[in-house]
């Protein structure tokens, strides 16, 4: 059974099986290794794949059951924390940075480019944003400003980043464990980056409240203190705009009724985020 162009469903005698196939098998290769070395370090938070002849299909066993993590939830906000951080600790025993196949995270040329994209659709974005169109564009513009100043220095480790850790992402399956799914996107590179793009993902949930997740989680502050100005980035507001200008009319209509209200919300708790945020970096050393 076909669920998506390029994803199956198929019923066999050993089980359910799902099959992704890839347009480059260069990605399915990545994901086949990132399998093949963590299955080797017995990591516990993978569903193992299913041997495969084709290159260019990545398969697994179909888990009955399972549903995406919530993030409003603190179980599953506690839980998918843990399995990044066991991710990224992974370097300890495989030696990801030496392997020349793995892309480098440039967050800054990513986000840079995310920003780029807004200005140049500014005469279709403008009419539906109005004065939060602006608002966006200048969070979005000083972050990168400052991270030019700060040159891309590494404040946690360099290693194997998820590169995708939308709540979907994490699985949580029929025995009540949670797995890490989709490999598709990962790099390599600073821990810290891909915990503060975590948070972005995280913060929404809970009203934007920054000090509630770092009591959560005291390991973050030690992390990211470093870049936790990179927070300031509307991220999720970019991406999301970005979104809209692909869908048609009527799609277009549904998603605004959630994206209008989600911007609202965020763009009011921003300028306390920027004062919590310039507050810690301000004290990092």
């Amino acid at each position: 059974m076909q669920i998506k162009s390029n994803i199956w469903k198929k019923e066999t005698d050993q089980g359910t099986l799902f099959i992704k196939k890839y347009d480059h098998i260069k990605v399915a290769e990545k994901v086949k290794t990132i399998h093949r070395q963590l299955g080797d370090i017995k990591f516990p938070y993978v569903i193992p794949l299913v041997k495969s002849k084709d290159s260019d299909l990545v398969v697994q066993y179909w888990q009955h059951g399972s549903f995406s993590a919530d993030f409003s939830n603190s179980a599953h906000r506690k839980q998918s924390f843990k399995i990044l951080k066991a991710l990224h600790n992974t370097s300890e025993k495989i030696d990801w940075k030496s392997q020349a196949t793995f892309p480098r995270q440039q967050l800054y040329q990513k986000w840079n480019a995310r920003l780029e994209r807004f200005l140049i659709n500014e005469k279709e974005l403008l009419p539906l944003l109005q004065h939060a169109y602006y608002d966006i564009t200048l969070f979005a513009s000083r972050v990168l400003k400052q991270m030019r100043k700060q040159k891309n220095k590494i404040s946690g480790e360099l290693t194997l980043l998820h590169g995708d850790v939308v709540h979907h992402n994490f699985l949580i399956c029929k025995d009540g464990k949670m797995k890490l799914i989709d490999f598709d996107l990962a790099v390599v590179g600073d821990s810290a980056e891909e915990m503060i793009l975590w948070m972005h993902r995280v913060l929404p949930t809970i009203d934007y409240d920054l000090e509630k997740l770092l009591n959560e989680n005291p390991y973050l502050y030690k992390l990211c203190l470093q870049k936790i100005n990179y927070l300031q980035y509307p991220n999720e507001l970019l991406r999301e705009w970005l979104y809209v200008l692909q869908l048609g009319k009527y799609e277009r209509e549904a998603f605004l009724d959630y994206l209008m209200p989600f911007t609202e919300k965020a763009l009011r708790h921003w300028p306390e985020l920027i004062i919590e945020t310039e507050k810690l970096y301000s004290n990092r050393h």
